[in-house]
């Protein structure tokens, strides 16, 4: 196995170094690689601006999503990385280029001038992109990446379905049983179900797992399980696992869940086809360009009971990190500076429709996209937690659900899946 990732390695390299060239072969421009094919053209338009008001090229350069990351990796090994480009993956992604020295800490920028630059960030976008002393990653304390916009994944609901189905929109479902009483009233519409979402991408799952994990053990207790002093057989894990049993029973599910893609779920809930969807601030300009007259409001997770608030994943949507051998590191500092002012802020914000990074922009965030900012106080992140779950473990907890969902496993038989697998790396 490790020969086979070895050759492919080096053919990523081999096939990226044929692509893209040698770095010195780059002009006097700071080029940015990313994957956000929506916002492609906007960035185009604030690369020529910045050269009308600068005189400095700025080249950004887009790659799919499903590529992305092998790309980025063929770069590292290559010694051939952007000026700026972005990090997809967990915490210990980012960790790991920042203890190869592969990107800048960049804390001493952010603090000139008593913080002047750092004090624009809304805080939780910078927390995603920042280690604190002694953290486990043992990665040199600072800020590695600027946010760029912001997000938030939440429950949403079609205001008009809802009513259709025999509901107030104005007082939505508060908990899991009224929210399923609620889902299930689709069944009186034709061609209308209670509930999609992109489930065919795992993370999906893992994000809404950790919601109910935050709902029904507490934020305490669930780091304590990634920490291993928590089994995942513990009666309450099995109770995170039976919500999704629930659902199944419930009869709500948009069919071919767990193989739909995201883009598939957003076009289902933007066509009036689902009550409810669970969805992140980024598909706003997707709904918008499907159904512009889509009428939909957010709501947390519907708790599974009222013993801890559920969580939302909240926080830097995306990020771009400075290439610490870079020849132009004065030149994208200064870049990363004026893309994240107010005014570039305030243009990013009406033209992509993503939430702003920076505060004080909330009178600039209107519509739909205002319903993503709701809910503040149980906002979190994996990135904000002091540990994080071997990815081992985390896809043994989404094959689980997936299975749960098919009717293939029960909640019980997942924990104990999902508990050998973490005993692999506890023992």
């Amino acid at each position: 196995m490790r020969k086979i990732c070895a050759l492919l390695l080096i053919l990523a390299v081999f096939l990226y170094s044929v692509g893209c060239g040698p770095a010195e072969d780059r002009g006097p421009e700071i080029v940015i690689w990313h994957w956000m094919s929506d916002r492609h053209q906007v960035f185009l338009e604030l690369a020529h601006q910045y050269y009308e008001k600068e005189g400095v090229p700025v080249s950004f350069r887009l790659f799919p999503h499903s590529a992305y990351t092998q790309r980025i990796d063929a770069a590292a090994a290559a010694n051939d990385l952007p000026d700026l480009f972005g990090i997809l993956g967990e915490k210990r992604v980012l960790a790991s280029f920042a203890k190869e020295g592969m990107i800048e800490n960049l804390s001493p920028y952010m603090e000139k001038q008593d913080n002047k630059w750092k004090n624009r960030f809304i805080e939780i976008a910078l927390k995603v992109n920042s280690f604190e002393n002694n953290n486990i990653y043992q990665v040199e304390p600072g800020i590695y990446g600027v946010p760029i916009d912001t997000m938030s994944i939440q429950f949403l609901y079609n205001e008009n379905l809802l009513e259709k189905a025999g509901f107030n929109p104005n007082t939505p479902p508060n908990n899991l049983q009224s929210f399923i009483t609620a889902a299930k009233a689709a069944n009186n519409i034709p061609g209308v179900y209670g509930f999609t979402s992109g489930w065919g991408e795992t993370w999906m799952l893992e994000c809404l797992v950790t919601n109910y994990a935050f709902n029904v053990m507490g934020k305490d207790k669930f780091i304590r399980t990634i920490k291993g002093d928590v089994p995942y057989t513990d009666s309450d894990w099995v109770k995170v696992f039976s919500v999704f049993k629930e659902l199944r029973e419930a009869d709500i599910l948009a069919p071919d869940i767990v193989t739909m893609n995201n883009k598939e779920a957003e076009e289902m809930f933007a066509t009036e086809r689902a009550i409810f969807t669970f969805n992140g601030s980024w598909g706003v300009n997707t709904y918008r360009q499907i159904n512009p007259n889509l009428s939909y409001a957010a709501m947390p997770p519907p708790p599974a009971n009222s013993k801890h608030k559920p969580g939302i994943w909240a926080g830097a949507g995306s990020s771009f990190v400075l290439n610490a051998k870079s020849h132009m590191k004065k030149e994208a500092i200064a870049f990363l500076k004026w893309l994240t002012d107010e005014e570039r802020q305030e243009f990013l914000t009406r033209k992509t429709e993503n939430l702003p990074a920076i505060k004080g922009l909330g009178d600039s965030v209107e519509g739909s996209l205002k319903v993503f900012s709701q809910n503040q106080e149980l906002f979190t992140h994996p990135r904000l937690w002091p540990v994080t779950e071997n990815s081992r473990v985390i896809e043994a907890i989404n094959r689980g659900i997936q299975n749960i969902i098919i009717g293939a496993r029960t909640p019980k038989e997942v924990a104990e899946e999902v508990n050998r697998v973490k005993q692999r790396f506890i023992d």
